[in-house]
């Protein structure tokens, strides 16, 4: 999973989510500005730094712009029927709630918005002035950062993504981020709960990069043969059935194998071994089923077609088996 908008924050206030996103995101990417670089925790700068997981996205002055456009517009809507909004925010007058300075805890960054964005916010008593921005109650802090991440999405080909689900309702009102996309990251998750032994949250962070370091080229193939079968969920297909499918792709290489040689009188000793043992690793048998076919050619094109084939699968099904060692 990639070309991901990560937001509102710069960083996920919890490790639970950046943990998980090591092992299977091929890389998201925060909105920070540069101002904000020195905001970011040691732990969270390490991962910067040590592997190719975020890159941070700096807004530009039109994104601010536009992003600042659509928040006041939306909240304009929301001072003229507060109570219709209710749902979307689970609070009875959401102008009331960011009106409020006693929660005024999140800062907007300058770099992220027009001068009309704070002169809206000021002149209303949404938000006050504070060194390098203005600060905001979270409600307004996210919406407002919705609408950013939503313009730079769209001229940057992205997805939006957040691990901050107290807005989910508004998030649907806006469709920010499709359904198949929160139910893939869901369903990786879940793979990942399957495989790792102990709990994710006990695993140290510099664990976590280098077993992502050294697995990058499977975590990659692991989220190639996710974006596959996901469309098959709907069929049926659980984490369990998508974890069990990789013990059969050197069977499936064998039966190919079996079909294209009709005229062997003798089938190889290695053959029969991978039929009846799944857990048998290809490398130490291909040699042996190659020369069982070598006098026939087509057949030993259809083999090689099949290998190429299946050759992510095995970096997947490697992925996983790797994934139990994981401490």
């Amino acid at each position: 999973m990639n070309n991901l908008i990560y937001f509102p924050s710069f960083e996920p206030p919890s490790q639970s989510w950046l943990k998980f996103a090591l092992l299977y995101l091929d890389n998201f990417n925060p909105i920070i500005p540069d101002s904000g670089r020195q905001q970011l925790s040691t732990d969270y700068q390490m991962i910067m730094g040590e592997t190719d997981l975020v890159i941070p996205f700096k807004p530009n002055n039109d994104q601010g712009d536009r992003a600042s456009l659509k928040a006041i517009e939306f909240i304009d809507k929301v001072r003229g029927k507060p109570y219709s909004f209710t749902n979307l925010f689970n609070k009875p007058n959401l102008i009331r709630t960011i009106s409020n300075k006693d929660n005024r805890n999140f800062k907007i960054y300058g770099e992220k918005f027009s001068m009309e964005w704070q002169n809206y916010c000021i002149s209303n008593n949404f938000g006050e002035n504070t060194v390098g921005g203005i600060r905001v109650t979270q409600e307004l802090a996210f919406i407002y950062m919705t609408f950013l991440a939503e313009e730079i999405a769209f001229e940057t080909g992205k997805s939006i993504i957040t691990d901050n689900n107290n807005f989910d309702n508004f998030l649907n009102y806006q469709k920010s981020i499709p359904k198949s996309l929160i139910d893939k990251q869901n369903f990786a998750q879940g793979i990942l709960d399957l495989k790792v032994p102990k709990g994710i949250a006990t695993i140290p962070i510099k664990n976590l990069i280098k077993f992502r370091n050294s697995n990058r080229d499977k975590i990659k193939a692991f989220n190639t043969e996710l974006t596959l079968v996901f469309n098959n969920i709907e069929a049926g297909i659980s984490k369990r059935d998508f974890v069990d499918s990789f013990n059969n792709i050197y069977k499936e290489l064998t039966i190919e194998i079996l079909a294209q040689a009709p005229g062997i009188i003798s089938v190889p000793l290695a053959t029969y071994v991978i039929l009846h043992n799944v857990s048998a690793t290809m490398p130490e048998y291909m040699k042996e089923i190659m020369s069982g076919i070598s006098g026939i050619v087509n057949a030993k094109v259809a083999v090689g077609a099949k290998w190429k084939e299946i050759a992510n699968k095995r970096k997947c099904r490697r992925y996983l088996t790797n994934l139990e060692q994981l401490a």
